[in-house]
């Protein structure tokens, strides 16, 4: 971001990072695709020694895990005292049990080894999030095997996470199912018994689209995960992630796995775990159902990309503030013009340059002509025009809008007392609302645009306590209120990560209380200064709505911004200079609000 100070000056501004949305805990529910190792493995390959025995060394992180750690959350197995209860093997009905049932226990009557999650923690923070899986096991056991079990199948996942809601948790990751029969257990299988795959591919979209259906009647805020949605996309762009594709022997190298130790897939010669060259970032499965860790890596993007997703969103009201500000520091300066000459008739053009960061980079530039008259002996009048170029940037999102505002001043004196009051509304037309999808080594990028408004109302009342031809000094106090509503909004571009946003809106309230002062330098030059103790009165959560443009579910909830409202200190300081009967004036407004906010503004202006 371009810096219109001096970065020492800028570090003496500096304040406390912004408070980002945040989580309190991780629970995680499911089967082997979520099991983090509670009962001693991780469904995954192993990282070997770095002599190409893949056979020993740690387990390769799973998707969870990276979810966590993006969070600063624990993830550990449930058997060890974690928050992870997902089990390789777990049906759906397995996964409810460990909820709210006889507890933790390996698959198919095994030894409970930790109570039922609910019988410990009946009442869930609502800060937690809960990532849920399951159903692919039901397939592979029999236990789904027509429409009826099918749909049995899925109304117990659901039942789940309504358990899960009913004891207060407000955001649940529901994840579908993967296509089984793209799989290399299934497509192995389909070698000796044709059909085998076609009718896998089948049973998982009909478990998927009972899950969406259902969920219509579900009161749980589900967030989709669309498992299926990225194992198809990776897999149709397998070269672009780095792994092995097309024709091999007569047989589809994705569906290949690292190890066939299961003797349930056909290990890939080169590749594979015994093959010419091991190495399993290169294969997108390690077993017949299982993924491998390069796999599991690009999951867990885009499981931080889904809760990441409403924060990225959640900052364009940021944007719309800005552009606020942008216009309120013009009705600024014809404040200043009124207070310093009062009774005048003059134009005014001003470009104002603002650069901000809460959260995000943004760099506004913008244009204002203005227009002052008197209305009366003791009260002045003035209209602005505004037109801008806005942009903010993060590391996970790039946005840029622009802008067409008109504002108003009033200045009414009596004696000492100075009341003066300014309001504006900007319109918004956000053009590039840009999101990153981060996936292993690709990036997709979700795309926008909207429209929105802004608002802004300004008070100040001032007392002249000292005034002479030379300096002047007024004790102040001001009220601000500012307001930025967006548009909802879909997004195009990101594969399964397209998502419809719902409208926002964001406000900004503060109370400030401060003084003015101005300084002779010369027959024609004058200096000036405000300096302000200023407390934000806003403190609160937002939340968005989104929905999953490729999935059947419904609207969901998920936290975007935190505001926390504080104290801070803003303040200007500038030079104006009289050319005859016109005059030039600049200034630089500076805050120390977050990690500080920093303006030039320029102004020429005569009488007409």
């Amino acid at each position: 971001m371009k810096k219109l100070l001096p970065l020492g000056l800028m570090a003496a501004l500096a304040a406390p990072l912004q408070a980002e949305v945040s989580y309190s805990n991780l629970y995680i529910f499911g089967d082997s695709l979520l099991d983090s190792g509670n009962f001693g493995f991780r469904f995954t390959n192993r990282l070997g020694d770095g002599s190409g025995d893949y056979s020993v060394g740690d387990y390769a992180r799973i998707a969870p895990q990276y979810l966590a750690e993006e969070l600063a959350l624990l993830s550990a197995p449930a058997a060890a005292g974690g928050s992870n209860y997902a089990v390789g093997g777990y049906e759906t009905a397995d996964i409810l049990n460990a909820i709210n049932g006889s507890g933790l226990a390996l698959p198919a009557g095994g030894t409970v080894v930790r109570p039922a999650f609910l019988s410990e923690t009946p009442r869930i923070d609502r800060r937690a999030l809960v990532l849920m899986d399951g159903g692919g096991n039901d397939f592979l056991n029999g236990t789904a095997n027509n429409q009826a079990t099918i749909i049995n199948s899925a109304r117990t996942l659901l039942a789940a996470a309504e358990a899960l809601h009913g004891a207060g948790a407000n955001f649940i990751l529901f994840a579908n199912l993967p296509d089984l029969g793209k799989t290399p257990a299934l497509q192995a299988q389909d070698l000796g018994s044709p059909g085998s795959a076609a009718a896998a591919s089948a049973g998982a979209a009909g478990f998927n689209s009972a899950l969406e259906a259902f969920s219509a009647f579900s009161k749980a805020n589900l967030v989709p995960v669309d498992l299926a949605g990225l194992t198809a996309y990776v897999a149709d762009n397998a070269s672009a992630f780095g792994f092995a594709s097309g024709d091999l022997g007569g047989f589809d190298q994705r569906y290949m796995c690292f190890s066939d130790a299961g003797n349930d897939c056909i290990e890939h010669p080169v590749f594979g775990i015994d093959g010419s060259s091991p190495n399993p970032d290169r294969l997108i499965f390690n077993d017949g159902v299982h993924p491998t860790g390069q796999m599991g890596a690009i999951t867990g993007d885009y499981l931080i990309s889904v809760v990441s997703g409403p924060q990225q969103a959640g900052l364009i009201p940021e944007l719309g503030l800005d552009v606020v500000r942008s216009q309120r520091l013009a009705t600024t300066d014809l404040r200043r013009q009124q207070q310093a000459a009062p009774g005048q008739q003059r134009w005014t053009i001003s470009g104002v340059g603002l650069d901000a960061e809460r959260m995000a980079e943004s760099d506004s530039r913008s244009l204002h002509v203005g227009f002052s008259r008197p209305l009366s002996e003791q009260l002045d009048s003035a209209l602005v025009l505004s037109v801008g170029d806005h942009e903010l940037e993060s590391a996970r999102s790039e946005f840029a809008a622009t802008s067409v505002g008109v504002g108003g001043v009033l200045s009414y004196r009596d004696d000492n007392w100075l009341l003066q009051g300014a309001a504006g509304l900007s319109v918004v037309d956000y053009d590039t609302l840009d999101r990153q999808v981060k996936l292993g080594p690709q990036t997709l990028t979700a795309s926008g645009s909207t429209e929105g408004f802004g608002w802004h109302i300004d008070g100040l009342l001032s007392y002249e306590l000292l005034a002479d031809s030379r300096a002047s000094l007024r004790p102040a106090l001001g009220w601000r209120w500012m307001k930025a509503e967006v548009d909802a909004y879909a997004e195009s571009g990101a594969a399964m990560a397209n998502t419809r946003w719902g409208e926002q809106r964001r406000d900004s309230q503060v109370l400030r209380a401060g003084v003015m002062a101005g300084l002779g330098l010369g027959e024609s030059l004058r200096g000036f200064a405000e300096v302000f103790a200023a407390t934000e009165l806003e403190d609160h959560d937002e939340t968005i709505s989104g929905r999953n443009r490729n999935l059947g579910f419904g609207d969901y909830r998920m936290p975007s911004y935190r505001e926390d409202g504080e104290a801070y200190v803003e303040g200007s300081i500038g030079l104006s200079a009289a050319l005859g009967a016109s005059a030039m004036a600049a200034s630089v407004e500076f805050s120390d609000e977050k990690e500080g906010r920093v303006a030039l503004m320029l102004n020429y202006s005569r009488p007409f």
